[in-house]
């Protein structure tokens, strides 16, 4: 009898142990799971704040370019776009900043510039619409406005490398809970802020391609020639793109039906550089290559720039462009991509036929293309002549521009349009510009800033 109370209590003892680790195990996993959760919600809070603060950098950089380009404008009409674009780019920093987790004390100078680059911008371009441009007083405080931005976008560029380097977080002010700013470490996001607001002490009361890159003609392709080709026909164009040398297979994986219809293929080539594939798209009119994406690494840099753009160049022609001009480039991952646009006899400049041609800088290859505005561009331009001369079109440029060369080119317009235009480059202080007067009736069409950077040479 003794033995089966001491037994039962054995049994009972492994029951209550089995219970007890049950629960624990329990716990530790409930536990587990909720830590997970709070670090998943803290890491979705970092990549959504700093997604608005990335926005907000874009948006102060386009400000800057924007009243940089105002500077430099003789016509109601361009100031009144300009003016616009500030205005929308002012409010929609003014937003991100507001939703960014910071104490309102910390950027309560931050979002009055803000504000008042919108405000004061909008009744310019109200000014403007009454035909009436700017006087020296608002000149002036325009120039104020612009440097403020740039002193801003020092600041922001400070903070976006902290960022980078992880030595700022926005998601942990959430979990943190309200920072005070007395009591705030030198990293928090409330100081960083705090201190760039300090760069309004004497503030007043009161934009990788080339240039046209983003403005492509839309409507039907107009640059698209020649008869219905069919899927062997294509393979056979894609092949000698690429190189018939090194293709081991070509195979039809995306071909589908647009503004520009296609199909879409994958080379994979041969031998030990079967590893990578090769993606081409083919129209289906004329059998003209549209896109070209070559997935290799390029893991060292041997060739100069100058030696790309002659692998680019030597490789145009030997697929058949006409005249072309180089205009822009990009360095980046050991590879550049150039722009090239078209250029008549008589050295009209043709934006809108704009083809990028990227080179890896390894070996020379072209390892990327896109004729896409080249092939919405029309090529039956007859009257290439200007109604203006040289002189009358330099008459409606801002006295501010020093202007070192002109030239005749032909720019893409919203509306499914062209004009021709005199292109006139020229510098404003330390900045240097493209503005663009209608050649048939003196009208400011355009301006481009010219930013030039390490890695290549960009207009905004």
């Amino acid at each position: 009898m003794k033995l089966f109370k001491m037994q039962l209590s054995r049994e009972q003892y492994h029951k209550v142990t089995v219970v007890l680790s049950a629960m624990l195990i329990l716990a530790v996993f409930f536990g587990y799971n909720t830590w997970k959760e709070r670090k998943q919600y803290q890491i979705f809070l970092q990549n959504t704040y700093q997604r608005g603060f990335e926005e907000m950098v874009t948006e102060v950089e386009n400000i800057k370019v924007l009243l940089d380009k105002v500077e430099v404008t003789n016509s109601t009409v361009q100031s009144n776009t300009l003016m616009s674009q500030v205005w929308m780019q002012a409010m929609s920093a003014a937003e991100n900043l507001g939703q960014l987790p910071i104490s309102h004390t910390s950027l309560s100078k931050t979002a009055k510039y803000l504000s008042q680059v919108g405000d004061f911008t909008y009744s310019i371009s109200k000014q403007n619409a009454a035909n009436k441009l700017m006087t020296d007083e608002q000149f002036g405080q325009i120039e104020k406005l612009k440097d403020y931005a740039e002193t801003l976008l020092l600041e922001l560029y400070r903070m976006e490398e902290k960022v980078a380097q992880g030595d700022l977080r926005f998601g942990e002010i959430r979990k943190q809970g309200k920072l005070i700013l007395k009591r705030a470490s030198e990293n928090a996001v409330d100081v960083n802020f705090g201190k760039m607001d300090q760069i309004y002490t004497d503030y007043p009361t009161l934009i990788y391609d080339g240039p046209f890159s983003d403005n492509v003609i839309e409507g039907k392709p107009k640059g698209l020639s020649g008869e219905k080709v069919d899927m062997d026909k294509a393979k056979e164009t894609a092949g000698r793109f690429v190189g018939e040398k090194q293709v081991g297979s070509i195979r039809e994986v995306s071909s589908g039906n647009g503004r520009i219809n296609t199909y879409g293929l994958e080379v994979t080539p041969k031998g030990e550089n079967a590893d990578y594939k090769i993606n081409i798209d083919i129209t289906k009119t004329g059998g003209h290559v549209l896109w070209m994406l070559n997935s290799r690494d390029v893991l060292e840099k041997t060739l100069s720039n100058e030696e790309a753009s002659a692998k680019a160049k030597a490789f145009l022609k030997e697929q058949g462009f006409g005249d072309l001009v180089e205009t822009y480039y990009l360095n980046e991952d050991n590879t550049t991509m150039m722009t090239f646009i078209g250029v008549t006899k008589e050295g009209v400049l043709l934006y809108p036929d704009m083809l990028k041609v990227k080179v890896a800088r390894d070996n020379g290859e072209v390892v990327g293309f896109d004729s896409y505005s080249y092939l919405m561009a029309p090529k039956d331009r007859k009257n290439l002549t200007p109604k203006l001369t040289e002189a009358q079109a330099r008459a409606k440029l801002s006295q501010r521009l020093t202007v070192n060369r002109v030239k005749l080119a032909i720019i893409p317009l919203p509306g499914n349009r062209e004009q021709l235009c005199y292109e006139f480059k020229g510098k404003y202080k330390d900045n240097d510009y493209f503005v663009y007067i209608n050649a048939e009736n003196g009208n400011e069409e355009n301006i481009l800033k010219i930013i030039k950077e390490d890695n290549g040479t960009l207009t905004q």
